[in-house]
């Protein structure tokens, strides 16, 4: 497509350098291109097409209507309404629900938590859910949790735990001072089982 400029040249009129701008301004106001005018005729149609689309919709939801009374058609707006509502507080809550169970198992994980579902199931999860700040409450609930029962959290809520040493006066020789009484008095499964077998082996050794 040749510029205004170009055409105007090629019957010899010619625009002074100093009038370009002025000329090329009223042009742009008072005329389109033919590129421009078949992008607008192309926008037109396709405006024209989109407001059919919706006209026989339109069409097609009154035939829906024929033949029912006003209170039958409010009616079955209600419950078309009822069933979007109930769908948007399904999905709202599911959304929720997702946030909430990623930020508990971070904060378990965080705190060296051993098992999700066991320290899960001795939280007050409706508490923690509806709180307004919930990272706030869960940590504040773990930690009440650790204090409570170490024995769910890797570094046992924070508490001593009983270890070896090379004295052998303890029970069983072999270099564990662990009493029966101390052994018992571990809460950490794991740990109480591995002391039992450590116990075991020692007093099996001092017979030998």
């Amino acid at each position: 497509m040749k510029n205004i400029h170009t055409i105007l040249s090629e019957i010899g009129i010619s625009i002074p350098d100093d009038k370009k701008t002025e000329f090329d301004k009223a042009v742009a106001e008072n005329y389109k291109t033919a590129a421009e005018f078949e992008k607008k005729v192309t926008r037109l149609t396709d405006d024209l097409e989109t407001e059919r689309k919706r006209a026989d919709t339109a069409v097609e939801t009154l035939r829906g209507f024929e033949g029912k009374d006003f209170d039958a058609i409010t009616k079955e707006r209600d419950e078309w309404k009822k069933k979007h509502d109930d769908l948007e507080a399904s999905h709202k809550k599911e959304q929720e629900d997702r946030e909430f169970t990623a930020t508990l198992e971070a904060a378990i994980t965080e705190s060296k938590g051993k098992n999700t579902k066991a320290i899960t199931a001795l939280l007050d999860m409706d508490m923690l859910r509806s709180s307004k700040n919930q990272q706030a409450d869960i940590k504040a609930a773990l930690d009440a949790l650790r204090t409570e029962s170490g024995y769910l959290f890797e570094d046992n809520g924070g508490a001593a735990r009983f270890t070896a040493t090379n004295n052998n006066s303890g029970v069983g020789g072999g270099g564990n001072n662990l009493t029966v009484e101390n052994i018992r008095s571990i809460k950490d499964t794991t740990e109480r089982q591995a002391q039992i077998k450590q116990f075991l082996q020692n007093k099996k050794g001092n017979i030998k």
